[in-house]
C-alpha cells in the first residue's frame, strides 16, 4: 500500500491541506495576533482613558468648588482698599462668605477642610474662613496663625506662600496631616486684585478619594495603575510610597512618560506594556500591565486557530482516503488494461466496458485506451502479413543475389581469359613487329644487291635464262604469298572489328552498373526510411551496390584492355599495310623487271650468282619472317576470337544479371510496397523527435 495510487493521492490531499492550514493558521494567528494586541491595547488605552476621566471628574469638581468660592470672594471685596484697612470690612466680608462656604464643603466629595484665608500683611494674622469636617458635618474652626510661622516654613506654612508666589491655581502634594492622621491633598487658588495678593482660597480632600479610584483600577490580572505628579513624582503606587521619584523607582517608565509623544499610546516598557495620560492639573494616570497578560487573550485565540486547524486536517486525511479510493479504484482496473497492453497480450479479454461508463476523466482514458488496443491489434496484424511477405521478398532477392554473384564470379574467369588472350595477342603483335623489322632490313640489302645486278646485267644477259626461270617460280611464289598475306591481313582487320563491338558491350555493362548503383541507392534510402524493418532489406541493397561497384571496375578493366588491343590492331594494320605496298610496289615489280632482263643476267651470271645467292638468303629470311608473322597474325585472330567468345559469355551473362536485376527490382518494388504498408502504421504513431 505504502505506493499504491490511493495513498498517494491521500497523502497529496493530506500534505495539500497541512500546507493550507499552516499557511490559513500562521495567516489568521498572525491577524489574530495583530488584531488582538491592538484590540488589547486599544482596551489597556480606554481604560486609562476611562479612569482618566473619572479622576478628572473628581478634580474639575474640587476645582470648580474652589474656583467658585475664590471668584465669589473677589466679588464679596467690593472695596479692596477699605478691606486692606478696615477690620470690620473684612469682618463682613468673611462673615458673607461662610454660608457658601460651608455649602460647598458639602457638596463636594471627599474635601476634609475648606478655607480663605487673607493676606496677614494687611489683615488679621488669624482672619478668614477654615471649615473642617468632623464626621459627617464641617464645624468653623480658627484659622492658623501666620504670626506663629515664618513665610519660609513651608512645611507648615507652604499651602499658603507657594500658590501665592506662584500666582496661579496649584496643587499641592499630599502630605499626612497629624491631626487627623489622614494623606490629604490641596488645591489652592490665590486671589488677586489689582495686582495685589488678597489671599487664597482652598480646599484639602482626602487623598483616599483619588487613591481609590487609581487602586481599584484593575486590567486583566495584575495590571495596575499609578498616578504622578506634574515633577514626575508618585502621588500613588501600589509598591511605592507617595513622593518616590518615578525616575529613580521606575527608570524605563520614567524615560517613556518623559516623552510627550508617547501620551496615550501603548508602550512597551520591559515587560510591561504601560500607556499614560495628563489631567488638567499636570497630574499624569500612567496603567501599566504585564506584557504576557496583554497576549494571553492572542494566544488563547492561537491555541484555538491550532485546535481547529489539526481537527481540519483529521478530517481532511481521512475524507482524503475516501475519495483516494474512489480515485483509485477505477485506476487500478486501467492498469490492469494497460499492463495487459504493455505486455502484448491482446488475447487476452478484458472487461473493461464498465470503466467506460464514468463520466469523468477515467471513462474517456478507458474509451481511449480500448481504442488504442484496438488499433495496435490491427497494426499487429498488418505488421505480420507485411513481415511474411517480406520475409519471402527477401529470400528471393537473397537467392538472386547469389545467382548475379554467381555470373558475376563467372564474368570474371572470362574476363581473366580474355585479357591473357590480350596479353598474348600483344606479344604476337611484338614479334610481328620485330620480324617487319628484319624484313626491312632484307628489303634494303636486296634493293642495293639488285643495284649492283643491273650493273652487270649487261655481261650475264646470257646465263640469265636460268634465272629468269627462277624468278619465274620466285614471282609467282611471291605473287601467291602477297595474295595470301593481303587476304588474311584483311581477314584480321576485319575482325578486329569486333572489339568495337566490346566497346558497345562494355558501355552497355557500364550503363546497367550505374542503375544498379542508383537503384541500390534508392533501395538504401527506402529501407533507412522502414527503420528496423527495413535493416534486411538495407543489406541487400549495399551488397547490390557492391556488385554493381565490382562491374563498373570491371568494364573499366575491360576497357582499358580493349584500347590495348585496339592499339597493337591499329599498330599491326599499319605494318601489314606497308608490307603488302612494300611488296606488291616494289618486290613484285623487281620480279617481274628480273624476268624481262633473265636474259641480260644469263650472260652475267657467273658474276651475279654470287650476289643472287645474298639474294636467295634474303628472300628465304624474308619468306621466314613473313612465315612468322602469318603465324602472329593467326594467333591473334585466335587470340581475338577467343576474346571474342569470352565477350558473347560476358554478354550473356550480363543479360541473365540484368534479368535476375529485373526479377529484384520486381522483389524490391514488392518490399517497397510493404515498406509502405509499415511506414502507414508507423505514421499511426506520434513519436519523440518528430
Amino acid at each position: 500500500m505504502k505506493n499504491s495510487l490511493r495513498v498517494k493521492i491521500a497523502v497529496i490531499v493530506s500534505v495539500t491541506v497541512l500546507f493550507a492550514c499552516i499557511i490559513m493558521g500562521v495567516n489568521c494567528i498572525m491577524a489574530s495576533r495583530k488584531v488582538t494586541r491592538e484590540d488589547s491595547r486599544q482596551t489597556l488605552a480606554l481604560i486609562d482613558e476611562t479612569r482618566l476621566g473619572q479622576l478628572s471628574s473628581t478634580i474639575e469638581k474640587i476645582e470648580q468648588s474652589v474656583d467658585s468660592l475664590s471668584n465669589i470672594t473677589i466679588s464679596t471685596i467690593s472695596d479692596f482698599e477699605k478691606f486692606k484697612k478696615d477690620d470690620n470690612y473684612v469682618d463682613e466680608c468673611t462673615k458673607s462668605l461662610e454660608v457658601t462656604a460651608h455649602n460647598l464643603a458639602l457638596n463636594t466629595k471627599g474635601a476634609l477642610c475648606t478655607y480663605i484665608r487673607y493676606n496677614p500683611e494687611f489683615t488679621n494674622p488669624t482672619s478668614g474662613i477654615f471649615l473642617s469636617k468632623s464626621g459627617d458635618k464641617f464645624d468653623f474652626l480658627t484659622p492658623t496663625d501666620f504670626s506663629v510661622y515664618d513665610p519660609s516654613d513651608l512645611e507648615h506654612v507652604g499651602w499658603y506662600y507657594i500658590p501665592v508666589q506662584a500666582g496661579e491655581p496649584i496643587w499641592m502634594d499630599p502630605y499626612l496631616n497629624e491631626n487627623i492622621n489622614v494623606y490629604m491633598i490641596s488645591y489652592v487658588v490665590p486671589i488677586f486684585i489689582d495686582n495685589t495678593s488678597v489671599g487664597i482660597v482652598g480646599m484639602d480632600v482626602d487623598f483616599s478619594e483619588i487613591q481609590n479610584l487609581v487602586s481599584e483600577t484593575k486590567v486583566y490580572k495584575t495590571g495596575y495603575a499609578y498616578l504622578l505628579n506634574a515633577e514626575g513624582k508618585i502621588l500613588s503606587h501600589k509598591d511605592y510610597e507617595t513622593g518616590t521619584s518615578l525616575e529613580e523607582a521606575l527608570p524605563e517608565d520614567y524615560k517613556i512618560i518623559s516623552n510627550k509623544e508617547n501620551e496615550g499610546k501603548v508602550v512597551v516598557s520591559g515587560d510591561n506594556s504601560i500607556v499614560f495620560k495628563t489631567l488638567n492639573n499636570g497630574m499624569k494616570l500612567v496603567v501599566s500591565v504585564p506584557e504576557k497578560e496583554l497576549m494571553d487573550s492572542t494566544n488563547s485565540l492561537t491555541i484555538q486557530i491550532v485546535k481547529i486547524a489539526v481537527l481540519a486536517l483529521i478530517l481532511s486525511i481521512i475524507f482524503a482516503f475516501f475519495v483516494s479510493a474512489a480515485i483509485s479504484k477505477p485506476i487500478k482496473k486501467l492498469t490492469k488494461v494497460i499492463q495487459s497492453t504493455a505486455d502484448l497480450d491482446f488475447a487476452t479479454q478484458i472487461d473493461s466496458a464498465q470503466l467506460t461508463k464514468y463520466k469523468d476523466e477515467t471513462g474517456e482514458m478507458a474509451q481511449a485506451i480500448i481504442r488504442m488496443r484496438n488499433h495496435l491489434e490491427e497494426m499487429v496484424r498488418n505488421i505480420d502479413n507485411s513481415c511474411g511477405e517480406l520475409n519471402a521478398d527477401i529470400s528471393y532477392l537473397q537467392n538472386t543475389s547469389e545467382d548475379v554473384a554467381a555470373i558475376a564470379e563467372s564474368n570474371s574467369d572470362y574476363t581473366r581469359k580474355l585479357s591473357a588472350g590480350m596479353e598474348a595477342s600483344g606479344m604476337a603483335v611484338q614479334r610481328v613487329q620485330n620480324n617487319l623489322e628484319v624484313i626491312n632490313d632484307d628489303a634494303h640489302s636486296i634493293e642495293q644487291l639488285s643495284k649492283a645486278g643491273r650493273q652487270l646485267s649487261a655481261e650475264i644477259m646470257k646465263r640469265a635464262a636460268t634465272l629468269r626461270d627462277s624468278t619465274d617460280t620466285a614471282s609467282d611464289k611471291t605473287r601467291e604469298m602477297y595474295h595470301n598475306v593481303k587476304q588474311e591481313a584483311e581477314a584480321a582487320l576485319v575482325k578486329s572489328k569486333a572489339v568495337e563491338q566490346i566497346n558497345a558491350l562494355t558501355n552497355a555493362i557500364d550503363d546497367i552498373s550505374s542503375q544498379t548503383s542508383l537503384l541500390a541507392l534508392n533501395a538504401s534510402i527506402e529501407a533507412a526510411r522502414a527503420g528496423e524493418a527495413g535493416k534486411g532489406f538495407a543489406v541487400v541493397a549495399t551488397e547490390i551496390s557492391n556488385l554493381a561497384q565490382q562491374t563498373s571496375d570491371t568494364v573499366s578493366n575491360i576497357n582499358k584492355i580493349v584500347n590495348e588491343v585496339n592499339d597493337a590492331v591499329a599498330d599491326m594494320a599499319k605494318c601489314l599495310d606497308s608490307s603488302i605496298e612494300f611488296m606488291g610496289a616494289n618486290v613484285l615489280e623487281d620480279y617481274e623487271e628480273f624476268g624481262k632482263v633473265s636474259e641480260q643476267y644469263q650472260k652475267d651470271a657467273t658474276i651475279v650468282e654470287d650476289s643472287m645467292l645474298n639474294v636467295n638468303e634474303a628472300i628465304v629470311n624474308l619468306s621466314e619472317n613473313i612465315t612468322e608473322i602469318k603465324h602472329s597474325v593467326e594467333g591473334i585472330s585466335t587470340a581475338i576470337g577467343e576474346a571474342g567468345t569470352s565477350i558473347d559469355e560476358i554478354a550473356g551473362s550480363t543479360t541473365d544479371m540484368t534479368n535476375k536485376t529485373s526479377q529484384n527490382m520486381d522483389a524490391v518494388d514488392s518490399s517497397m510496397e510493404n515498406i509502405k504498408m509499415l511506414n502507414q502504421i508507423v505514421e499511426q504513431f506520434k513519436l519523440s523527435g518528430k
